[in-house]
């Protein structure tokens, strides 16, 4: 049985591609120890967020997250007991209001602005997303490259989940 915490919240501050992917890198490793998937959605003021795993060890992530200064007002919308994970592939993925894969999905489906839909509607929306992205980008392969001006040298890998 596991738990899923759907909560939106206010950004404070800067939240562009610098800090999600910092947020990512050590997310990911963390998530991944501990069991947690999550998706999160920003639009740039305001993140939408499912985050799921076993009840006590979500318990304190959600302190965590509480204990954030990337955002305020956070508000739980929902919180299921569910058979299944909603996004079992993703131990922190992410999209945002000008990412073409959910561009693409939310364009198809003509809905009203995405933080005023139902929760279980938003929710599915950002499952198709999750879908579509990770066709793109398998999460087992995921890694971090650094550019490399010199032609001659492969990019560095900064971080590589197995």
């Amino acid at each position: 049985m596991f738990v899923q915490t759907i909560y939106e919240s206010r950004i404070t501050g800067k939240f562009g591609p610098l800090v999600l992917l910092a947020l990512q890198k050590s997310a990911i490793v963390r998530n991944r120890e501990l069991g947690i998937t999550s998706f999160l959605y920003h639009d740039g003021e305001r993140i939408f967020q499912v985050v799921e795993g076993e009840p006590d060890v979500l318990t304190s992530t959600m302190g965590r997250i509480g204990a954030s200064d990337l955002h305020n007002n956070i508000k739980a919308r929902a919180m299921l007991r569910c058979e299944k994970r909603s996004f079992p592939h993703w131990y922190f993925g992410a999209t945002h209001s000008e990412d073409p894969h959910f561009l693409r999905v939310y364009r198809a489906l003509k809905k009203p602005p995405f933080l005023k839909l139902d929760v279980l509607e938003a929710v599915q929306i950002l499952q198709m997303v999750a879908q579509k992205k990770r066709r793109a980008v398998k999460m087992d392969q995921f890694s971090i490259k650094v550019r490399n001006f010199n032609k001659n040298k492969e990019p560095r890998v900064l971080l590589a989940v197995p």
